[in-house]
């Protein structure tokens, strides 16, 4: 197998400004922010990316947060006046799902639409940027802190945000804050130095407390949290955490953990555990216990309680800029994120001893298409397009006296021939270039572009067609979330915004005029009550058959020939994360979160034999994975295929796996370089030493192992065969991305 690596992609993640969980009352989700304005929702219970809602270009989230209203106010009980319709509307509310609001420099509140991944509505606060923001533990109100010193408080209404309160101090900035636990009061940081507790409903300070300063300088409050107890925990610039009495506002405790800024603070449920990091990458984990009063012989005094300092990891490579605790359901979990770009998530107990996983930080959803024929890659981020043109290649010299598997020397290099810069103010959702290499799409949130690729001589330029009909929806226009081509170029398969899927035959007339007609509407998932954006879209290499997936996992498979719905596939156990056509064969393969994959037979509509004896006991060294399976790629006309995540590929040979023989599936992991396999792992296999484990690899027939795990690569975008044993993989290493960074914080030790 002859491996095409390549590197040219210059794609860039944005750093990681804020993390909020969703409230106890409704599925466990976690927000990201990012500095780019971009949304991620991702599943702690799986670790994986369920959505990604693209911001305009130019913006940043700054602070974001859940709202998960479950009780009736005052207000509400009286419009609801009898018991009756009480009981309903609590029954409606509960139903309902949470709603996300996130703040900006800008100074605008949005609120997100989760399913059309769009933004509902833009609320103005009035004071300027915005650097952070909390919701009331009632889920009814939301307070954000500008850039004028102000303190905006909202009342969460069905239709947007209601303002009712502001405290205006113009003096300062509010860099934090937080309500207390009967939503009375609300504690905020600033950035002169200065801790304010206020009274919401009589609108007055009820404290001023004031942090250390160092040479005059004020000192910066960027984290604050209040404890069940009425504690208030700060966070501030010169790298202390300090502890502070509720009532009377006196400082008890100050702890001097960080070398630098401790720029984010989390805490658990019943406050006795607290979670620090900042600009040092340092997250410390502070505990209070019970110490005897020293003074005291009598043993009725009660016993002083003080934090100390437990420990502390070191996850990121960069500042850590947010940190969050999801405590129950099924989840323990701290998550943290900044500059890197990435989120590591680390379990709770034992913190911080146990073992920590890094997310990927490409995005699930592929950003690259390629041309097999032509052998043209094209990558879309933000509002542009490039595409690249393979160089050739050929075998190393010293590979026929090798046994491994070859990285192509290249004789030309890859060529970037052509670069496409839109005008828009919006991100690109998805875009695809067709098999021939004739055709391009892209969609942004609200609009799709198609061009016609024209080539004049090694060069591309493109034409763009007009009037490309558009769907609208409450008088806006709605993107695509998906969109493929068939390989021959003559369809074009839409997945919109609003879950209807649209055919639309590209004909090209006399004059080179193209012809855009919509043949076919498929509405399955529109028409549905419990609507969510569809995940994964695919075309079979024939152009017969079209399947799609959303995130209910509810799998559609549709016939392109006759432009009929062809069946639904029952549901799995796990979500799905990619779907891929046989080349040769009317075969769907299906990955799941749980690293598991079906091979499904759409003449036969069942399951294949190969898939009925094995997908139920893979490998448990495949299946215990953190990464997920990302998509899959055949190499044709051999009956094998790659599996392949964000940091490790798999070849599975069919041909290998003999349905009537009841042996076990054999996976072992390899370099990718050496003829000799070093780790071996059977379904259910009691646990031995890796001494004995070698040996019995020694004795395994190369021609028995039907798994094959590689994980020499760095993160992976994109994978797939361009034709016999010759393979195309993108890959975008970590290092990269922090050499275009700047400088982290580094504290000079002696003798170093």
């Amino acid at each position: 197998m002859y491996v095409h690596r390549c590197r040219f992609v210059e794609y860039m993640p944005a750093a990681i400004n804020a993390l909020a969980f969703t409230p106890s009352t409704t599925k466990p989700l976690i927000a990201c922010g990012r500095a780019n304005g971009d949304i991620e929702i991702w599943n702690p219970l799986n670790l994986h990316l369920e959505k990604r809602i693209l911001g305009e270009l130019k913006t940043s989230v700054e602070a974001i947060t859940w709202a998960h209203k479950i009780t009736l106010t005052e207000a509400d009980k009286i419009t609801y006046n009898t018991q009756a319709k009480q009981d309903k509307a609590l029954k409606e509310l509960t139903s309902k799902p949470p709603r996300l609001f996130s703040a900006s420099a800008n100074g605008l509140i949005a609120e997100w639409d989760t399913i059309k991944l769009s933004c509902k509505k833009f609320i103005d606060s009035h004071g300027g940027a915005i650097w952070c923001m909390a919701v009331n533990h009632a889920n009814t109100l939301i307070a954000v802190g500008c850039d004028d010193g102000g303190i905006r408080i909202f009342k969460i209404i069905d239709d947007g945000l209601s303002l009712i309160h502001n405290y205006d101090r113009k003096q300062a900035k509010v860099m934090s804050l937080a309500w207390d636990m009967e939503d009375k009061h609300i504690v905020f940081g600033t950035s002169d130095s200065k801790i304010i507790k206020w009274n919401v409903e009589q609108g007055r300070v009820i404290h001023r407390m004031t942090v250390e300063k160092k040479s005059q300088k004020e000192t910066i409050v960027w984290a604050i949290q209040v404890l069940k107890d009425g504690t208030i925990v700060s966070g501030d610039s010169l790298g202390h955490v300090c502890f502070w009495e509720g009532t009377f506002g006196t400082m008890k405790q100050k702890l001097g953990a960080h070398d630098a800024d401790v720029l984010c603070l989390a805490s658990n449920l019943n406050g006795t555990a607290i979670y620090s990091s900042g600009i040092d990458r340092k997250c410390f984990v502070y505990r209070i216990v019970s110490q005897p009063k020293s003074y005291s012989k009598d043993n009725s005094v009660p016993n002083e309680k003080h934090w100390v300092k437990v420990g502390y990891s070191r996850h990121h490579m960069h500042d850590v800029k947010a940190l969050a605790i999801c405590e129950g359901r099924d989840v323990n979990s701290l998550i943290s994120g900044g500059i890197d770009t990435t989120m590591v998530v680390a379990p709770i107990l034992n913190f911080p001893k146990n073992k920590y996983h890094r997310l990927p930080f490409v995005p699930l959803k592929l950003m690259i298409s390629m041309s097999k024929s032509k052998q043209l890659i094209m990558f879309y981020c933000n509002n542009q397009i490039k595409i690249w043109r393979l160089g050739k290649a050929k075998l190393p010299r010293l590979y026929q006296f090798e046994q491994k598997v070859p990285r192509l020397e290249l004789v030309e290099p890859q060529q970037a021939i052509l670069e496409i810069t839109l005008k828009s103010n919006h991100q690109l959702m998805i875009g695809s270039i067709s098999e021939n290499g004739e055709w391009i799409a892209v969609s942004d949130i609200e609009r799709i572009k198609l061009f016609k690729v024209l080539e004049d001589a090694s060069h591309l330029r493109v034409r763009k067609i007009k009037d490309f009909p558009q769907i609208t929806i409450d008088g806006r226009n709605v993107g695509a979330n998906l969109l493929g081509f068939t390989p021959d170029g003559s369809k074009l398969v839409v997945a919109f915004m609003n879950s209807e899927i649209v055919i639309f035959g590209l004909d090209i007339e006399e004059g080179d005029e193209v012809d855009v007609t919509v043949l076919e509407r498929f509405d399955e998932y529109s028409q549905n009550p419990d609507c969510e954006p569809l995940t994964t879209l695919t075309i079979s290499d024939d152009g017969k058959w079209l399947a799609t997936g959303d995130l209910l996992n509810r799998i559609n498979v549709y016939n392109l020939e006759t432009l009929e719905h062809h069946m639904t596939i029952d549901k799995f156990s796990s979500i799905h994360t990619s779907l891929t056509f046989h080349p040769f064969k009317p075969i769907l393969v299906i990955t799941l979160t749980s690293n598991q994959f079906y091979l499904f037979d759409l003449q036969e509509k069942k399951l294949t034999d190969w898939s009925q004896q094995y997908s139920e006991m893979l490998p448990r060294d495949f299946l215990n994975l953190k990464d997920k399976i990302m998509g899959c790629s055949f190499n044709p006309p051999s009956d094998s295929m790659i599996l392949w995540g964000a940091n490790y590929l798999c070849l599975v040979d069919f041909n290998k796996c003999k349905i009537e023989d009841t042996e076990e599936l054999i996976c072992i992991r390899c370099s990718g370089w050496q003829s000799k396999p070093k780790f071996l792992n059977k379904p259910m296999q009691i646990e031995q030493s890796d001494e004995r484990r070698q040996e019995e690899v020694e004795k395994i027939d190369a021609n028995t192992i039907n798994f094959q795990l590689v994980t020499r690569y760095q993160t992976l975008m994109y994978l797939n065969f361009i034709e016999h044993n010759q393979l195309v993989i993108v890959e975008r290493s970590f290092t990269s991305i922090l050499e275009n960074l700047p400088p982290s914080f580094y504290k000079a030790k002696y003798g170093t």
